[in-house]
């Protein structure tokens, strides 16, 4: 088990592990503090990130905004049924939720519930168009359970 750290795997050593935890902190990382935090000459740490680059490891760069400061400040969780007699497949409605504004992620998984989305509104009210008005009318859905995020912790809170 782990948290918050990728496992050591066949493809990655030690130190590929502790170069991929830095850059997962801090995704902009200079390749100096880098290469001092991990015992390794810069051009080591270069060529081990292009590595896991091209091996598919790291999949790209991005940026985590504070949702606050850009005016989508509520979080929620959409706890989503579908009517298998009426859909395609299970990943063709994922795909469409996807699709919708403001939907981060969307995960097909196991138990009760078939599929879970993660949203990002301004207000309820936003919140409750996103789910009522757009979510609700993708064919298949049978059931929602909205669960909003009362405070959220992560990475940028350590």
């Amino acid at each position: 088990m782990f948290v918050g750290k990728i496992p050591i795997g066949i493809i990655m050593d030690e130190k590929d592990r502790e170069i991929l935890d830095e850059l997962i902190a801090d995704g902009k990382a200079k390749l100096r503090s880098i290469s001092r935090k991990v015992g390794l000459p810069m051009s080591t740490v270069h060529h081990r990130i292009i590595g896991m680059e091209e091996g598919g490891i790291i999949r790209r760069f991005s940026a985590i905004p504070d949702y606050r400061k850009i005016g989508l400040p509520i979080c929620a969780y959409i706890f989503i049924n579908v009517d298998y007699s009426k859909i395609e497949s299970q990943e063709a409605v994922a795909k469409q939720i996807r699709l919708l504004p403001n939907v981060m992620e969307v995960s097909i998984v196991s138990g009760e519930i078939d599929i879970i989305a993660r949203i990002r509104a301004k207000d309820v009210d936003d919140l409750s168009d996103s789910v009522v008005g757009k979510l609700r009318n993708i064919k298949g859905i049978s059931r929602t359970v909205t669960s909003v995020v009362m405070k959220e912790i992560g990475i940028e809170d350590e």
